[in-house]
This record gives structure tokens, C-alpha cells and sequence, in this order.
């Protein structure tokens, strides 16, 4: 019996019922975990032991009659950018090699809050922005399980853990959830705070998860989603939606999908093609297809600019005094964003406001936007490659909600997601509208 065989929320059943103690349980994780991610590298600071130690307080705690909280026993992987206070937080970077920070993210506190046990630190790219990590496809080891949150995907879609906490900038979560065949969910920005995480760009970094089904992402969210009264953007937003719930509803009316045509659909390898193509008829009487060239068209700009401003603000630092240990790709993105003009910083952020605006028009009409989640499958280690995020930077750039699902398979045999997109701040319509589609178009009803 292992984590692999059950959702977050069986496994809390599981352990609330006394079916099998917290540490019988972990035991079983860590031998899997042991061997598994010696071949994958998925994670980064394991530390067995005190993993066991943790099970075994829980185990008192339960004993002892004290209250059992929502994720009673849940372990959980912690990208490597979002700060533990008793494991490494080392940011994938040679210059914060053994910084331990001391201190939980709010994410993480609110995790412990209920129960759950922080499993270890997963690989993370460079600053979660550069150099592809050490971590292997569990679906295919030639492969690379996509960046920059290479090592939360690949430890569910190994069965490691049921689910890890990662971030996204740009398309991190979501086109690694596709290339290793797991759901992929970044929340609007605004929802989960943001404190605690080692932050390269303000505007655009939210916190998000990986997991194998979605009731899961709505439970966690549930946890660890609202106001911390630290982070400015999440002030007012509320804790207590019960996102499970609405997940579970079935839609009042079938969903309405809107095809987004951009030029982004043109990068598609043939394959991919060819199945999103069969995907769009088998749901051709929810879908509607709309050209947004021109709307969209200056969104990696906008994206691009945005981000390298903000990045060579958090990063000066590291820059100024650490620059030999930077890698050259993002050592010139620091330097082209120093250079750029006060001015096209806001103007920038001006264009994106109203992008965001003319996007959002699209939601009085429709459910979700639908568009491949990556432009193929999972590409070679040899490429140093961990993908091209050009199929979310648009929805990325607007904090629009983004879930990828692991619903279909390439000729080659490797998963290949569908990304659902949502009106900001409906992220329950989204994970209800995503269920939906899941359940009724997912390979299981091929």
C-alpha cells in the first residue's frame, strides 16, 4: 500500500480511520521514493528520518484524541523556491547552495496547520527561469519533464507524492504537467499568497500545485488559499469558498468552450496537431472558435518585458555580487531588463491591463478558453530544452486561472494536456467546468 494507489483525500480518510497508522504509511512512501527518485531526481532535499519523525508525532497526535486536520498525513513535495524552515531553500541555484531560510512560506504553514507532512524540496530550474535541472520524465527518461517546475511534476506523475506545490511566471506548471501527464493548476494571482515564495517577478509569480485528479487541487486550495494579511494582492480574498463542492456540481448548462486561434497554435508539431484536431470534432458542439491574432499578438513582448524589469530587480543583489555563478542565458535577461526604459516599463503594464480587460469580455459568453497546454510532447534531455511556454504566456501575463489536463496521448505513446483558462477569481467555474470535461471527453471514454 502506497501514496501512488490513493488522492490526497483518501488518504486522509485512510489515516483518520485508523486503517493504517500515519508512519506504516510513510514507511511504505519512502521505500518507493528511495528507489524511485534515485532514477528521476525529483527531489532535491529528502530527509528521510525526519520525514519518519513527523509520521510518528502525527500518530501521538491522533492517539492523544487532539483534532486531526484536513490534510492529516498528506505528504507533500515543496518546489525548491517556496521557503521551509526545515529543509534547503536553495532557489536551483549554485549561489544559495545550503541556505535553509528557517521559516515557512505561507503555503506551507497553512499545510502543517492541517496536518500534512512537507516531504522533501523538489528540482527547480535556475531561479526557476534558467538552465533545465538533472530531473528525468518518469514517462520516458530521455526526456525532460518541462521547467521550471521540473521536479513537482515528475514526483507525482512518479508516484512520489499526490501532490507538490510549485510556482508559475510564465508556462512552468502547466506545460510540465502535460509533458509527465498530470493536471497542472495555477490559480488566479490573487487567491493563494504569494509570501514566503523566493520571488523573481511580483506581478506575475503565483503559486500552484500538481496533482493527479482535480478534486484535489480544489480540496488544497480550500487550505491554503486567502487572505495572510502579508501579501498585498490577496487582501480581501476570502478562505472559506468550498471549491470541493462546487467541483463536484454538474454545471447548470453544458459548458461552452472558446477555441483561442493565436499564432502561438502554429509552433504545434504534426502529432500534436493531428490530436488536437480529433479533440476539437469530438467536442465540436461545445466549441467555438475565434481568431485572437491581433489581440494576443503582443503578448510575449508585453510578457518578455514585464518579467526582465522585475527580474533584474529581485536579482540585482545576486547579480552585483554573485554574477560568475550566474548561468550566461540569465545573467543577459537580467541585463536587458536593467536597460529598459522607466517609461516601456509602464506602458507595458498598461498595455497588459487592457489585454487583460478585452480577454475578460470572453467569459460573458463562455465557460472556459480552450488551447493546447504545449506545442508537443515532452522534449529530449540532449536539447537542454525544458519547452516553449508560448501556449500560456497570454494567460500567464493576465493572472487569468489555468488548469492543464492529462486527458490525452501523442503518437509516441507520451501524455499531452488540454488547458482550460478562466474568468480571474472563478476558480471554482474553472475546476467544475475542468471536471466536467474530464469526465466526459478524458481518454477513459475514448
Amino acid at each position: 500500500m502506497t501514496d501512488r494507489d490513493f488522492t490526497v483525500i483518501e488518504i486522509v480518510e485512510l489515516l483518520k480511520q485508523g486503517k493504517t497508522s500515519v508512519k506504516e504509511f510513510i514507511d511504505d512512501l519512502v521505500i518507493r521514493a528511495q528507489a524511485v527518485n534515485h532514477e528521476i531526481n525529483a527531489i532535491v532535499d529528502l530527509r528521510i528520518q525526519y520525514i519518519i519523525q513527523q509520521a510518528q508525532i502525527l500518530d501521538q497526535t491522533k492517539q492523544d484524541g487532539s483534532h486531526l486536520g484536513r490534510m492529516f498525513g498528506v505528504p507533500i513535495g515543496v518546489s525548491d523556491n517556496i521557503s521551509t524552515f526545515d529543509f534547503f531553500t536553495e532557489v536551483g541555484s549554485k549561489i544559495h547552495k545550503g541556505q535553509q531560510l528557517n521559516i515557512d512560506s505561507t503555503v506551507v504553514q497553512r499545510l502543517r496547520n492541517e496536518n500534512a507532512i512537507i516531504f522533501g524540496k523538489t528540482c527547480l530550474t535556475e531561479f526557476a527561469c534558467s538552465q533545465p535541472t538533472i530531473t528525468l520524465n518518469p514517462h520516458d527518461k530521455s526526456t525532460s519533464p518541462g521547467g521550471s517546475a521540473s521536479g513537482g511534476a515528475a514526483s507525482v506523475a512518479a508516484g512520489i507524492v499526490p501532490l507538490t506545490v510549485a510556482s508559475q511566471t510564465n508556462g512552468s506548471i502547466i506545460r510540465s504537467a502535460s509533458y509527465c501527464g498530470v493536471y497542472g493548476y495555477k490559480p488566479t494571482n490573487n487567491i493563494i499568497p504569494n509570501t514566503g515564495l523566493i520571488t523573481k517577478s511580483d506581478t506575475l509569480d503565483t503559486i500552484g500545485f500538481f496533482s493527479r485528479n482535480i478534486e484535489d487541487l480544489g480540496y488544497v486550495l480550500e487550505v491554503v488559499g486567502g487572505d495572510d494579511g502579508t501579501d498585498l494582492k490577496t487582501i480581501g480574498s476570502s478562505r472559506s469558498k468550498n471549491y470541493l463542492e462546487i467541483i463536484s456540481q454538474e454545471p447548470p448548462f453544458d459548458p461552452k468552450f472558446l477555441y483561442a486561434k493565436t499564432s502561438s497554435l502554429k509552433k504545434l508539431s504534426r502529432s500534436a496537431q493531428s490530436v488536437i484536431n480529433r479533440f476539437r470534432k469530438k467536442i465540436k458542439n461545445h466549441l467555438t472558435e475565434l481568431n485572437l491574432l491581433e489581440l494576443v499578438s503582443s503578448s510575449e513582448s508585453l510578457h518578455q518585458t514585464i518579467f526582465e524589469v522585475e527580474l533584474s530587480l529581485n536579482l540585482a543583489k545576486e547579480y552585483e555580487q554573485h554574477k560568475h555563478l550566474l548561468s550566461p542565458a540569465l545573467k543577459q535577461k537580467i541585463r536587458y531588463g536593467s536597460k529598459i526604459s522607466g517609461c516601456d516599463s509602464l506602458l507595458a503594464l498598461k498595455r497588459r491591463e487592457e489585454v487583460k480587460t478585452a480577454l475578460q469580455e470572453m467569459f460573458e459568453h463562455f465557460d472556459a478558453i480552450l488551447v493546447p497546454s504545449s506545442i508537443d510532447s515532452a522534449p529530449l534531455l540532449n536539447t537542454k530544452n525544458t519547452g516553449d511556454p508560448c501556449l500560456s504566456t497570454i494567460w500567464s501575463l493576465c493572472g487569468f486561472p489555468m488548469i492543464s489536463l492529462p486527458i490525452l496521448k501523442l503518437k509516441n505513446g507520451m501524455p499531452y494536456g488540454i488547458q482550460l483558462i478562466g474568468s480571474p477569481n472563478d476558480d471554482a467555474r474553472l475546476l467544475r467546468t475542468a471536471n466536467w470535461l474530464t469526465r466526459n471527453f478524458g481518454e477513459n471514454n475514448e
